[in-house]
Order: structure tokens, then sequence, then C-alpha cells
């Protein structure tokens, strides 16, 4: 069954953005196959370009008992 997981974060920092998404893939690692990793930033305030609104979607198959 395939499935989905969301992220979303306003940070200057995408470090801090990948490692959410990071931590998601490492626990569930075994138990998950990844399809796909989608993302997007805008910048909520064009006069603060550091900060921005980051959206990730990490696109994912189980099995049918662990969904």
């Amino acid at each position: 069954m395939v499935q989905i997981k969301l992220f979303r974060d306003k940070t200057p920092d995408i470090d801090k953005f990948e490692k959410q998404i990071n931590t998601f893939l490492r626990e569930q690692e075994g138990r998950i196959v990844v399809r796909d990793v989608k993302y997007t930033a805008d910048y909520p305030n064009p006069g603060n370009a550091a900060w921005q609104n980051w959206t990730a979607m990490v696109i994912y198959e189980v099995d049918g008992k662990d969904a």
C-alpha cells in the first residue's frame, strides 16, 4: 500500500529540515520502501530571504499488515 508523510517547517536552516526527514527515514528502516521525496520552499517575507517555508512529501510503500 502506498502512503505519504508530510513535513513542514519555517526555518533558515535547511540542515534542520533535512534532519527531520532523515530521522523519520531511519526510524522506518526495514519497514518502508521509499518511492519518492518531493520538496519545495518559498520565501514568506521578501525582505528577509533567509527564512523559508519548507514542505516535503515522502511517498513510500508498506505491505498491507503495516498500513
